[in-house]
């Protein structure tokens, strides 16, 4: 039930056992659109439903908001008072045919390539593309690589990862390491890292990065290479003076670079580093709550006596709902020491997702009590702890099935 899923579009998400997920909103206030703005937004949708590759209406409904244009493809979404550019809006974030894409890096603006770049990468998850359509938004991806902004270019090799055979990666990624923009660099970074290899060339520039940096995407790009290559290697892969930049960042002013901290210190063999250990407590009180969530859930391979403290500090006491699930399914995660709590959070806890996660580490945990435990929960008064109550009591029982 612990994921983590990172999309080609470099956004990344990690949805807990409780089904907490943090979608993102963006509400636009203020008046209706400009009245010439409004005649040429009806224009552009009235001839999309004629042309739907026209890039000059396609041109006009992406520049009514162009924050949308890099949020294609993530749970984040835009939406407003004036039901005219709510439409607009709509058309912006749909899924849209492949004629469309073509035109966009073919004919298209730097915004309209990279808008394309990432409709792409989000076909690619919903169901892709068959063989020929492939072969018609290729030259374009290829192009938007060498021709665009740099950021574009960034994204272009997101998207040509995304759509390469797995044999051709690696290849096609370390062919971009010299005479680049940072921003490509990033791109590459991140697609290099799910190999899970650590590669001397992106060594130096990360240590680099990770010492001076300041751009958020450069830094975000950095730890995501720690947490798949570095954090899954050997303990004598990770010294302590490699843990200290990581001090630096998690006071860094953007909270997604502070996530992302949280994110590369979160491997088993980093647990044992008590640097980052540190690092990781501190977080679980940063001003921003997902932040905090985040630093908890990295906690769940470092069982200390500090670490348990301060975890049923957050539980007894906390600013969210969200925390102290978190805080209750790692505590269950450290075993069976912290059962009676765990219990306790399963039967009587206000909160149904507090509850629900409280079923799920009593499962791991694994003992008769926690069995007991769950075949209580069963008849939670909330439907969805029953259904992972009945769910991990399936599990137990297979388990303990097997054991002599």
């Amino acid at each position: 039930m612990l994921g983590v899923c990172i999309s080609a579009c470099g956004v990344v998400f990690y949805p807990g056992p409780a089904g907490i997920t943090f979608a993102g909103g963006f509400f636009i206030n203020g008046a209706v659109l400009e009245p010439a703005m409004q005649e040429k937004v009806k224009a552009a949708l009235l001839k999309l439903k004629e042309a739907p590759a026209d890039i000059a209406a396609i041109e006009v409904l992406l520049s009514v908001e162009p924050q949308v244009v890099k949020t294609v493809g993530t749970n984040q979404h835009f939406s407003g008072n004036d039901p005219l550019r709510n439409e607009a809006l709509q058309w912006c974030q749909t899924l849209q045919p492949v004629e469309v894409l073509v035109a966009c890096l073919d004919k298209g603006s730097d915004a309209a390539i990279h808008w394309a770049l990432r409709q792409i990468v989000w076909r690619s998850s919903n169901g892709g593309f068959d063989e020929k359509s492939q072969a018609r938004l290729m030259p374009g991806i290829e192009k938007a690589l060498v021709k665009s902004a740099p950021a574009t270019r960034a994204q272009a090799v997101r998207t040509l990862v995304n759509c390469l055979p797995s044999e051709r990666r690696l290849s096609f990624l370390k062919g971009l390491l010299k005479d680049q923009p940072d921003e490509v660099i990033a791109a590459v970074i991140e697609g290099l890292a799910p190999i899970h290899e650590i590669i001397p060339e992106i060594e130096v520039i990360v240590s680099k990065w990770l010492k001076t940096a300041e751009d958020p995407m450069l830094l975000n790009a950095c730890c995501s290479y720690w947490w798949l290559a570095k954090g899954r290697q050997s303990e004598a892969a990770v010294n302590a003076d490699e843990i200290a930049p990581f001090e630096r960042l998690a006071a860094h002013a953007d909270a997604t670079v502070r996530g992302s901290v949280t994110r590369a210190l979160s491997g088993e063999t980093i647990a044992d580093q008590p640097r980052a250990v540190a690092i990781l407590l501190r977080l679980t009180s940063d001003k921003d709550s997902l932040v905090q969530w985040h630093a908890v859930r990295s906690l769940r391979h470092a069982n200390t006596l500090e670490v348990n403290a301060r975890l049923r500090e957050i539980f007894a006491a906390p600013p969210s709902l969200d925390l102290r699930a978190a805080a209750i399914e790692v505590l269950g995660v450290f075993g069976k020491e912290n059962l009676p709590l765990l219990v306790e959070a399963a039967k009587t806890d206000p909160e149904p997702g507090v509850r629900q996660n409280a079923v799920y580490a009593l499962r791991m945990i694994g003992t008769p009590e926690a069995g007991a435990a769950l075949e209580v929960a069963v008849k939670d008064a909330d439907a969805n702890v029953q259904r992972e109550a009945r769910e991990q009591l399936e599990w137990y029982r297979k388990e303990h099935s097997k054991k002599p």
